[in-house]
């Protein structure tokens, strides 16, 4: 498995990787908020087609996923959808307005929290809940706790292909521990990511091929 430091490394990295076969150059970055990928997908030469629930910038369309792709948007050879999958009341039905939206052949490339990590899984042993979806997270709009297999599942009962899986966001790696508690869960930490691999990182990754 392939380990990125934060979401933006993952997508462009993905993009090389993935995008060079597209059925079409529209790329459809899926909750763009303030643009971010913007930069990297028009320099790669796609025409950049960014969505929203609320719009940030004004190249935005909205987009409740609820529903059809607007009809003024195009159908995408690509799709960016990034830390989005968790903010979704009813992911499934998402991802199939998104499966709807995209050619065949197109490609999907996704982040969202990883539920697998070893923070989540020492607070859920300490607390009984997920680090990254406690109450306090519904003020985000957590409210679907991404389970790689159950992402698994809604992807390829749509149709899509799972290419590749990726650890994403180890930069807390690098943050030192400033006290004796702080050590302690560090090295707690460390151990749940080496009996699993997959805890390493608080995001996940994959890219998924529409069929």
């Amino acid at each position: 498995m392939e380990k990125f430091k934060n979401r933006t490394d993952f997508a462009n990295s993905m993009m090389d990787k993935y995008f060079k076969n597209l059925p079409n150059c529209i790329v459809s970055d899926i909750g763009s908020g303030w643009g971010n990928m913007k930069k990297s997908i028009k320099s790669r030469g796609f025409q950049w087609q960014p969505f929203d629930y609320v719009r940030k910038i004004e190249e935005a369309q909205i987009w409740d996923l609820n529903e059809h792709a607007p009809i003024t948007s195009k159908k995408a050879g690509g799709v960016i959808f990034l830390e989005v999958l968790e903010h979704l009341a009813n992911p499934l039905l998402g991802l199939t307005n998104i499966y709807n939206s995209m050619e065949k052949g197109g490609v999907l490339i996704l982040t969202t929290p990883n539920p697998q990590s070893s923070k989540n899984t020492l607070n859920l042993f300490l607390k009984g809940t997920l680090y990254a979806f406690q109450e306090k997270h519904l003020i985000e709009h957590h409210v679907f706790t991404p389970w790689e297999h159950i992402v698994r599942f809604y992807l390829e009962n749509l149709g899509f292909e799972i290419k590749e899986y990726a650890i994403v966001d180890t930069q807390y790696k690098k943050v030192k521990p400033k006290s004796f508690k702080e050590r302690v869960k560090k090295q707690l930490e460390n151990y749940i990511e080496k009996r699993n691999p997959k805890a390493l990182g608080m995001s996940y990754g994959m890219v998924a091929v529409k069929s």
